[in-house]
């Protein structure tokens, strides 16, 4: 054990006087703008080679003295933790073969944990690729036993490696944190966004969180937010350091929040849920706490102040259960509360969206038993939220948001698009609109039938909302074959292009093999004239309205059918970008009668009379 750097520190030297600096990385909760918890990192002495985690841990593999490396690491960085009373989790890394062989005892890690007044669901074990466990299943018997004490997991770097995957479906773990290869650049790069939609997808059906590692710019910062990410860490937001600042970084709050007008939701605020609840200061007697449970039934959760700022939450359950210990009044009737209260707790500002506090909720509470959050305006206490108050609103707003979907698609229909392009001239926020329309649609259906034609729509609907959960836009459904996307930044050229690729690479499955070697299929005008009909194809008509001239949704729609009509005039997918940004009918004088006037969207849809799809007749708001 002689690995010996150029200042004659020897590795048999670090070990033996537990020489292990534990630096600590803040991991954020971007939508509530509060810490998840702290990854810990291993450093080896300053200035030396061994510095390096990579060189300590490789010198430590060739010696045979790993484990011995990491019950050092694990025991500095729990107590690196305890002592600065870090809110949230402590992130470890332990390699599997460590699990198997150090912690199939409970023993040592509980002993450890009490040592340091920590309980077991402060801590997140991240199972790394190195160092495997010779039998999988004894770690997932393991991995089972230190359950049972409120310890969670995480599969880290996932895409990093070959085994993350077969790890996840084996270990069904809490949290899948993301390899930074696939967050860096992402912004500019759609295969990373596509697999990080594709991860965030498939955590979400297996009850997993996900973090990015990694985050080094507001551009990427930006960009995974968009795509539905609520827990990173990166240098952008925090470098990892012996003793973090518990202040929230800038960037959270720099980064862009894009308005939208589709209401039915969002314009509900959490204020709304607002219940009183008298507080406690932080020094009151736990007496005086318990007292007040058995006086009142229906209290169930009483915050904890300091000053007017709320630092904590005690639950009647916990507190009960301390006190039906033995000596449970003697040990804490006459010590201050902060001493039993919970820390970890969620908090709402008086004016998040409903639909955010939704987000936050179901994010959180998969780590934490169901609790009720805190409501705060500016910081201050006001009040207590109830879930169960929470869930009925939700409920009521997805009942009228129903009312004004497109029955086919289940996209926001007709009324929430007019009131999203409203409310953006209102505002004077800038956007782009793109108006999307099938090119050849009437003939297909006469052709393959309405119930293909149907699955067509859906097919181009499933694209859109996959389109929506990458980027931060609106997407909505005309009706018929035409659908909207209003952008709320710039960057949409690339990603509209990938969007026609995307759709003609899906629309072959609808076509016969034999037309779609012709390109096409022979068919007849109204007139009763043979004609050959060219493969569907997808049309899209971009405007960038002037947010100052146009004054209402109609406006707006004039440009959008003007932009479509020039997309239309090729016989494949194509966009057309439209420079004008001012309508015909703010500029020109009206001298022509109304039935000469250029249709709007809405008039444009087809007013035939066809049968219902069967996916219609099913839907109670056509009947």
């Amino acid at each position: 054990m002689k690995y010996q750097t150029p200042n004659n520190i020897t590795l048999e030297h670090v070990l033996k006087n537990k020489l292990i600096n534990t630096l600590l990385q803040p991991i954020y909760n971007l939508a509530s703008q509060r810490f998840l918890g702290f990854e810990a990192l291993s450093r080896g002495p300053a200035d030396t080679e061994l510095e390096s985690p990579q060189n300590l841990f490789t010198a430590a593999l060739d010696n045979n003295c790993h484990q011995q490396l990491e019950v050092i690491c694990v025991e500095s960085a729990i107590k690196s933790f305890a002592t600065q009373n870090l809110p949230g989790k402590l992130f470890l890394n332990m390699t599997p073969n460590f699990i198997v062989s150090q912690l199939t005892n409970l023993d040592y890690l509980k002993e450890l944990l009490h040592r340091f007044g920590l309980s077991g669901n402060r801590l997140i074990i991240e199972i790394t690729e190195d160092n495997p466990a010779n039998s999988l299943e004894d770690l997932k018997n393991t991995i089972a036993r230190l359950r049972s004490i409120g310890i969670q997991f995480a599969i880290d770097d996932l895409g990093a490696g070959y085994s993350g995957l077969i790890q996840w479906s084996k270990i069904k773990p809490n949290l899948i944190k993301i390899d930074r290869y696939f967050v860096q650049g992402c912004d500019q790069d759609i295969m990373k966004r596509e697999f990080l939609n594709a991860v965030l997808r498939l955590a979400d059906n297996t009850g997993a969180m996900t973090i990015v590692e990694g985050i080094e710019t507001q551009a990427e910062l930006d960009s995974v937010r968009a795509l539905g990410v609520t827990f990173a860490q990166g240098y952008f937001l925090a470098r990892p350091t012996a003793t973090p600042s518990l202040t929230m970084p800038a960037a959270l709050s720099r980064s862009t929040k894009y308005y939208s007008a589709y209401h039915f939701i969002k314009q509900q605020t959490v204020s709304l849920l607002l219940k009183k609840v008298s507080a406690e200061a932080w020094d009151t007697p736990t007496r005086t706490i318990m007292d007040r449970f058995r006086n009142d039934k229906t209290l169930y959760t009483i915050p904890i102040l300091d000053g007017l700022r709320v630092v904590g939450i005690v639950m009647r359950e916990e507190l009960m259960e301390h006190f039906s210990q033995p000596l449970g009044h003697a040990l804490y009737d006459k010590k201050p509360i902060s001493c039993l209260m919970k820390t970890d707790f969620i908090v709402a500002e008086s004016e998040m969206p409903i639909e955010e506090l939704s987000r936050v909720l179901t994010d959180e509470t998969r780590l934490e038993a169901r609790t009720p959050f805190v409501i705060t305006e500016n910081g201050q206490y006001l009040g207590m939220g109830s879930v169960r108050t929470l869930l009925r609103k939700i409920t009521d707003a997805k009942i009228e948001r129903a009312k004004h979907s497109n029955p086919l698609s289940q996209l926001p229909g007709n009324v929430p698009i007019d009131k999203e392009v409203d409310a953006l001239l209102a505002s004077k926020q800038n956007f782009s609109l793109a108006y999307l329309d099938l090119n050849h649609f009437k003939p297909f259906n006469d052709q393959y039938g309405y119930a293909r034609g149907d699955q067509v729509i859906l097919m181009l609907a499933n694209l859109l909302t996959q389109f929506q959960n990458r980027h931060s836009c609106f997407i909505g459904h005309i009706g018929g074959d035409d659908f909207v996307i209003i952008f709320y930044t710039t960057n949409y050229k690339s990603e509209l292009e990938y969007l026609l690729t995307q759709f003609d690479q899906n629309i072959a499955e609808f076509f016969t093999d034999a037309d779609m070697e012709a390109g096409g299929y022979p068919g007849q005008t109204r007139t009763g004239e043979a004609v050959f009909y060219p493969l569907l194809s997808l049309s899209i008509g971009l405007v960038t309205p002037c947010i100052y001239s146009c004054q209402n949704h109609d406006h707006v729609a004039e440009l959008a059918v003007e932009a479509k009509k020039y997309a239309k005039q090729h016989n494949k997918s194509s966009v057309y970008y439209s420079s004008k940004i001012v309508p015909d009918s703010l500029t020109k004088p009206l001298t022509v009668s109304g039935s000469d006037l250029p249709p709007l969207y809405k008039s444009e849809i087809p007013k035939l009379s066809l049968p219902l799809s069967n996916r219609d007749q099913a839907n109670p708001l056509l009947a």
